[in-house]
């Protein structure tokens, strides 16, 4: 990944963030990532297309990408993984979430729930030790690792009807809801 540019320190960084990083990629570099995605596509297009019903094929095609990755220096990603299978992620998804499971079978989704854990392991390990920017990998963790920022709120109400309860009852339920003025210390200034 590129050199990362201070703030303000550089005219080309127009957005003077100082967590932007100057993205720059040499032609050789260009050029590798060029060749990988061609063999990708050409597994994609040329080969006798992978039994998505078969596991032991959807194992050996997930093997085969990460060789890929390995051959050509490159970050292994979901979105390639995927391309190497002959799937979209939209495939993918509907597979996982059961909205389609002509296309891939149970024991093939496994393998590959296996394989896209493997990846956010490894995108883990690149930002626990700083090779990655960490905005970029929260995208990656929210996006295709399936974490979340959230905040649980748990509510909770009495249904019990009022017309069920005596009037002593609805009476001590007022005072333990609403503040009584009594219940307050005045703030000396």
């Amino acid at each position: 990944m590129g050199d990362y540019m201070p703030r303000g320190n550089n005219k080309e960084n127009k957005t003077n963030s100082p967590i932007v990083p100057k993205i720059t990629a040499s032609p050789d570099e260009l050029a590798r990532m060029t060749e990988h995605a061609k063999e990708l596509f050409l597994q994609a297009t040329s080969r006798q297309e992978i039994d998505l019903h078969n596991p032991d094929e959807v194992t050996q095609g997930i093997i085969d990408y990460f060789n890929s990755c390995e051959r050509y220096n490159m970050r292994p990603g979901n979105l390639g993984l995927y391309a190497a299978l002959g799937l979209s992620r939209q495939d993918v998804n509907n597979a996982i979430t059961g909205k389609s499971k002509a296309k891939v079978s149970p024991a093939s989704i496994d393998v590959l729930k296996k394989a896209i854990r493997v990846i956010g392991a490894y995108r883990e390990q690149l930002g626990a030790q700083g090779k990655i920017n960490p905005i970029t990998l929260l995208f990656w963790q929210k996006n295709y690792d399936g974490l979340q920022d959230q905040t649980q709120l748990q509510i909770s109400a009495d249904t019990t009807p009022a017309a069920a309860l005596s009037p002593d009852e609805i009476q001590a339920r007022i005072e333990k809801d609403i503040p009584i003025d009594g219940d307050y210390k005045d703030i000396d200034p």
